[in-house]
């Protein structure tokens, strides 16, 4: 991917903004233009970084402004929902083209097949293909997308879109549930793409394969040329002069403080002699008076003047204030669990998990754990990392074989099933009998950047970032606290800040975790003490 310079425009934003329903402003008279150049969309979790990329696609329609955008436009969200039923044709949009094929095909062509298929006759042989360079090749058009794992949901959902040759094509968090392959193969196809393309993500990797970077700020929406690491050098650099000239401002307001405050003594004493020498002048009484008056008149002037010097040198440390970026991310309060050493926690024997090959030995498991014990689970999508984990959280059963699971546990999945996306996080908490009171929920709630009107919103309107510290609160500060998480991709919807805040608090925890995750580094920052990897010839569980 390369920059290229004086593109046409293919997307033009004049004064936008975008409200709630609540009134709440998340964007405010915006002027934005995008050409094909590719473009990664950052900022913290909450700034409203898929609002815009859906401003962009024209999946919201502004509050006021103007917007306008190419004819042919594909968003891919980061959130999937599968229909019951659907399949890969239906995930990839293809399915009326296939189907109108497959008639035209027996003879048995119906009105509007033409125009379904449009010059599109080689679709079904460039799905197989597309399938089979992801990495897919046990897919087919007729697969259940409710067997399909997050990462081949994820590539599934992108090839539609390819398929579909958009003037734009923009995706959020793209590579949240790719394994190594299939980044490789996301950074491959987006490299290949020659329409215009906006990336919102957090994958450094990704986005230093963007040729400008669009950041949502405290300070507003600014536009930096060049990829991620130039991105980053350039806010550095802004960052620092911002930390100077707010240094700068703050020594000489008090510099100038000093001055004033000697200045202010100094006239106090003149008055005063003032005041002394028109008593004992020898004058007529109302002259007295005048000098008197004119002395205390000075000062009250002076006074003034220095009140209103003061006020300036605060206005100037509160303005160099505004341009120094503050956003260090809040730790997760996490519940003071934990597991005494040699109890029980899961067991696993002979255990085998639904959806796979039943001859593979890599469906089956026999693992005993015992004790606070941190496992990094391994493997690439759709090897069944995240059945397991519904398998130890109940809500799946296993074929053969036995699963005991001997504490409390709480289990966020990739897609964050267990929020109730039509109610607040304060309803939701209290259905679930937490033994919390109300005022001590918002203060935790706020202590997570939740503030009152995120804790009493429909957890839909929030961000990804926002509903995932609103699944950790539920899973954790119910009626009873989890002694064992089971984390499937934690870090998929967070920013880089707010991922290193996640991992200080679960140093912090002291119960026992499974956690699932193509983030290496997330994986070693945990401190696991065990390693459970996928191979197809069994899985195999190892000390750290």
């Amino acid at each position: 991917m390369t920059d290229v310079n004086r593109l046409p425009v293919l997307v033009s934003l004049q004064h936008v903004s975008f409200q709630f329903a609540n009134g709440e402003t998340l964007l405010e008279d915006l002027n934005l233009s995008i050409d094909n150049t590719p473009t990664g969309i950052v900022g913290r979790n909450g700034r409203g970084k898929s609002i815009l990329a859906k401003l962009l696609a024209g999946v919201l329609l502004p509050s006021s402004g103007s917007l306008k955008k190419p004819s042919s436009v594909v968003y891919v969200p980061q959130a999937l929902t599968v229909q019951a039923g659907a399949t890969v044709a239906h995930i990839t949009a293809t399915a009326p083209a296939l189907a109108a094929l497959e008639r035209m095909a027996r003879g048995e062509a119906r009105v509007g097949d033409l125009e379904l298929i449009d010059d599109r006759w080689d679709l079904a042989e460039r799905l197989r293909l597309a399938l089979d360079a992801a990495g897919l090749p046990t897919l087919s058009a007729g697969t259940r997308a409710d067997q399909l794992s997050g990462g081949q949901l994820a590539r599934v959902a992108l090839i539609g879109a390819l398929l579909a040759a958009p003037q734009l094509l923009i995706v959020d968090e793209p590579s949240n549930h790719l394994d190594s392959a299939g980044r490789a193969w996301l950074l491959r196809v987006l490299g290949d793409w020659r329409g215009g393309l906006v990336v919102v993500s957090h994958d450094r990797q990704l986005l230093n394969a963007m040729g400008r970077i669009i950041e949502l700020s405290p300070l507003g929406v600014q536009v930096y040329g060049g990829n991620y690491d130039a991105y980053h050098q350039q806010r550095e650099t802004q960052q620092q002069a911002a930390i100077a000239a707010w240094e700068h401002a703050r020594q000489t307001r008090s510099r100038e403080r000093r001055r004033l405050q000697k200045d202010h003594d100094s006239l106090q004493r003149n008055a005063a002699r003032s005041r002394k020498n028109a008593e004992t002048a020898n004058v007529d009484r109302f002259t007295k008076a005048r000098w008197k008056g004119a002395a205390t008149e000075i000062v009250s002037t002076v006074r003034s003047a220095h009140h209103a010097h003061k006020n300036q040198l605060d206005d100037q440390v509160r303005q160099a204030y505004e341009h120094v970026v503050d956003e260090t991310p809040t730790l997760l309060a996490l519940p003071g669990s934990t597991v005494p050493n040699g109890r029980q926690v899961l067991t696993l024997e002979g255990a085998q998990l639904p959806w796979l090959d039943a001859l593979a030995p890599s469906s089956y498991l026999t693992i005993n754990l015992a004790g606070p014990v941190r496992v990094a689970v391994r493997g690439p999508n759709g090897c069944g990392k995240s059945t397991l984990l519904k398998l130890l959280a109940g809500q799946w059963q296993v074929v053969s074989g036995e699963c005991q699971v001997a504490v409390s546990s709480a289990y966020l999945d990739q897609h964050l099933a267990l929020l109730d996306d039509r109610r607040c996080i304060i309803e939701q908490l209290n259905l679930l009998d937490t033994p919390l009171a109300e005022a001590e929920l918002r203060t935790r709630l706020a202590l997570l950047q939740l503030d009152a009107l995120r804790v009493t919103q429909p957890v839909a309107q929030l961000s990804g970032g926002e509903r995932l510290k609103a699944a950790m609160a539920i899973a954790l500060w119910r009626a009873t606290p989890a002694q064992l998480l089971l984390l499937d991709e934690p870090t998929n919807h967070l920013d880089l800040e707010s991922v290193l805040a996640f991992e200080q608090a679960l140093k912090g925890f002291g119960g026992a975790m499974l956690a699932v995750s193509h983030d290496e580094a997330f994986l070693e920052a945990i401190e696991p003490t065990h390693h459970l990897t996928w191979h197809s010839a069994g899985w195999q569980l190892e000390h750290a």
